[in-house]
């Protein structure tokens, strides 16, 4: 019989596997702070506002990186192998792809682009990408139009067939909006607008992947359902993905806009069953982080925020 410290045991090594890095990707800027990261990285690394790459290098190795980091011209890429710690406080050997690059007529121009992946892990990543191509190639249309922009009830539709056929079914729904973007369209062309546009839409759609679908309900209004990421870690390292992601490409735009969101997240069963029900409490999240003034998410929790009252619906 397996006791009840064994099967803990279990459940540990578990939710840690869930940080082992593949395909990690950062941008950091001159002073080595995290700019942007992917949601392996973020995973990995762990969320902290202003993090710097240095925190997580062993300091054996912290030299060594720095000396690589600074003889590179721009876009020239190198490759180094380092300790790196992750979130349970380990350190894992990683491979490095350190290039730098630059962003025109900035005069803060250059940064580095890091990609990161665990030494025991990226043995795999061969045999895992010939698996995505071939399920890439057996994929129905049906599938694949899950990729693609998508109306409101295309979205309850996702919900409903997924909840449908697995009875273990989560989803997170999420409504984002742009809090600034009068402030853009007043002193930018149709062009540069579109061109935000672009960006939040690719940005979003490439980091749903074949998780869910996004839909656009007005300009620069989203709602976004996505499967299998109803853990707070797992959803705020994909919330601090595509927020930084949005924000560091528009600077190829315009340097100087600081692009800024209202997100309000509500989730299936965690927040009930009733999908209408918990459409309400997503508005009701995004209408409080209107409220406190923007430029924040909030995830709807019945104990900080309430139940659904007669004014809210």
């Amino acid at each position: 019989m397996i006791s009840d410290n064994h099967n803990a045991y279990n459940n540990y090594n578990n939710y840690i596997d869930e940080y082992e890095l593949t395909n990690g990707y950062a941008v950091v800027d001159r002073n080595f702070s995290i700019v942007t990261a992917n949601e392996p990285m973020y995973l990995f690394l762990g969320m902290s506002k202003h993090y710097s790459i240095m925190d997580a290098i062993h300091q054996v190795d912290i030299d060594d990186f720095i000396d690589v980091a600074n003889s590179l011209r721009p876009e020239i890429k190198k490759s180094m192998c380092i300790r790196m710690r992750r979130i349970d406080n380990s350190y894992r050997w990683v491979i490095v792809d350190i290039e730098k690059k630059v962003i025109p007529n900035t005069d803060s121009s250059e940064y580095l682009e890091l990609h990161i992946s665990d030494v025991l892990v990226i043995r795999e990543l061969n045999k895992k990408l010939q698996q995505q191509i071939k399920a890439f190639k057996n994929e129905t249309a049906e599938n694949r139009n899950l990729l693609i922009m998508q109306p409101e009830p295309a979205i309850k539709e996702f919900c409903i067939k997924n909840i449908e056929s697995d009875n273990n079914c989560q989803l997170s729904l999420i409504y984002l909006e742009v809090d600034n973007i009068e402030q853009f369209k007043a002193t930018h062309t149709d062009d540069e607008c579109h061109r935000i546009t672009y960006v939040i839409e690719d940005t979003i759609l490439k980091a749903i992947d074949d998780r869910g679908v996004l839909g656009r309900l007005n300009d620069f209004k989203y709602i976004i359902a996505i499967k299998n990421i109803n853990k707070e870690v797992k959803l705020r390292a994909f919330l601090e993905h595509i927020r930084t992601q949005i924000s560091w490409h528009c600077k190829f735009i315009d340097s100087s806009y600081n692009i800024e969101f209202s997100i309000g997240i509500g989730r299936y069963p965690d927040n009930g069953k009733d999908l209408d029900l918990i459409k309400k409490k997503i508005q009701k999240a995004i209408n409080m982080a209107r409220s406190k003034g923007g430029n924040r998410y909030i995830i709807y929790k019945e104990f900080l925020h309430g139940e659904i009252e007669d004014s809210d619906k």
